[in-house]
């Protein structure tokens, strides 16, 4: 029993020094937007095309418009598809409307799409930029984010940029629980080489057309991963990176609604598979509740084993908070 336990303490310090040197070695050449003002080199932006679907976002789809259109670039538009809401989210956006005229609303939803994705494919259409920002109507973006991530995708010479975002948050727990999804995401770019988030996905507008656009992922419920795999499926240069005070978002009210929000994605990378989304939520507990167990419990080697682990994880769990 005591060797099997020293076997297991090795095998779990051994993945989380791995991930350790994926993170660091995926982490420290990675942008990092700061919600500073920006001074950058003056030069020509392209028009650029901002695609927002909103459902039922009474709560912020205001703000959220209004820091884009108070954003200092020189030719942009905003479309914003209100996605069958059925709370106060039209009306606004209605009022809005009238006061801007860089602003566009639409309203429509034929059959056979899924909600969001048909939205963005309906708001993608409209759009005349040469670029294209795909966000959500609860991001909040800092002043010169835009002329920001521009300028770094045209010096990068790049063809799809998304960022994960601030996470405006509630105490440890959800805290915890966000810092295992941004590390979850930094994973998928590490071993799969795409990432694609649905608080930013800026890209050109004749690559979105190349890759079929949301057309090709119109069932997708995983559609912002999706569409960056697309991107890299087809040989564009593509990057993502973090951002720290540049775009934020609230993401959900509790940690419960977290949750419940996560399970479709979750099902979903699993390929539907229930033994897969059971073996993945084995391997998740493995690697999170198994190293302090094993600080108390088994022979003296394991429990040293297994401060390893514990020690990796105080190292990488903040580095995707701060």
């Amino acid at each position: 029993m005591n060797v099997l336990l020293i076997v297991v303490a090795f095998i779990s310090a051994i993945t989380w020094l791995g991930l350790g040197l994926l993170f660091y070695m995926t982490m420290h050449n990675k942008p990092i937007f700061r919600g500073t003002a920006f001074s950058g080199a003056k030069i020509t932006y392209p028009s650029l095309s901002i695609v927002i679907a909103a459902c039922n976002e009474e709560e912020s789809i205001e703000q959220a418009v209004m820091c884009l259109l108070n954003q200092d670039y020189p030719d942009l538009e905003l479309i914003v598809v209100n996605d069958r809401s059925v709370d106060s989210t039209g009306a606004i956006l209605e009022e809005l409307d009238i006061k801007y005229s860089q602003l566009k609303v639409i309203t429509d939803l034929p059959p056979n799409w899924l909600g969001k994705n048909h939205a963005v494919y309906q708001g993608a259409k409209h759009a005349t930029g040469e670029w294209i920002l795909l966000t959500d109507a609860d991001v909040m973006f800092s002043p010169d984010s835009l002329k920001k991530t521009m300028s770094y995708s045209l010096e990068k010479n790049l063809d799809h940029l998304t960022i994960l975002p601030d996470i405006v948050n509630r105490g440890f727990f959800f805290r915890g629980f966000f810092s295992l999804f941004m590390m979850s995401m930094t994973f998928t770019f590490a071993t799969k080489k795409f990432a694609g988030f649905a608080t930013f996905n800026l890209l050109k507008s004749s690559v979105y057309k190349a890759i079929g656009g949301y057309e090709a992922i119109a069932m997708q419920v995983m559609d912002d991963l999706s569409l960056g795999q697309l991107v890299a499926k087809q040989g564009y240069r593509q990057n993502f990176g973090y951002s720290k005070g540049l775009i934020s978002v609230k993401f959900y009210d509790s940690l419960s609604a977290a949750f419940k929000g996560f399970e479709k994605n979750f099902f979903a990378s699993t390929n539907y598979s229930v033994i897969g989304m059971l073996g993945s939520c084995c391997f998740i507990l493995f690697l999170h509740v198994y190293p302090f167990v094993g600080l108390l419990l088994g022979p003296y080697q394991a429990r040293v084993l297994c401060g390893v682990p514990v020690i990796t994880m105080f190292f990488i769990y903040p580095a995707f908070r701060k």
